[in-house]
């Protein structure tokens, strides 16, 4: 009986969707950190977009070499998958800014919790277009 739990556990955590939720939960966390480190040393003397720019840079690599590691596990790190992972974090990261600047400059709320309210839905988006764009067989 536990060998049958054990062996279900294992083939859980060996599913593609959980390894990406996983990795994502693991870079959606690291993004934000990177987001609350870098606006909290430099958002009074350094522009909002350049420091979203900065923190966009290092998740999307972060996250790039992760997925391709943890979740969809290319032997190779091809070109082509980095730069169509690189189209998507520039589609995100375009989505970001407008809805950065509608929540903190138009409807005037905290920065860290609209951040926080975006990556929630960048989640959602990049999950949808990383597994049939940047990392697709196709």
């Amino acid at each position: 009986m536990d060998i049958i739990k054990f062996s279900k556990f294992r083939e859980l955590l060996l599913s593609q969707k959980i390894r990406y939720l996983l990795t994502g939960f693991y870079n959606t966390i690291f993004g934000y950190l990177c987001f609350v480190l870098v606006f909290y040393y430099f958002s009074s003397t350094v522009n909002h977009y350049f420091l979203l720019g900065i923190c966009h840079l290092i998740g999307t690599i972060n996250n790039f070499f992760s997925y391709s590691t943890f979740v969809f596990k290319t032997k190779v790190t091809a070109l082509r998958n980095y730069m169509k992972f690189n189209l998507v974090y520039l589609l995100i990261f375009l989505f970001n800014v407008i809805m950065f600047t509608l929540l903190t400059k138009v409807m005037d709320w905290n920065l860290y919790f609209s951040q926080a309210l975006i990556v929630a839905l960048i989640a959602v988006v990049g999950y949808i277009l990383n597994k049939y764009f940047s990392f697709s067989n196709r």
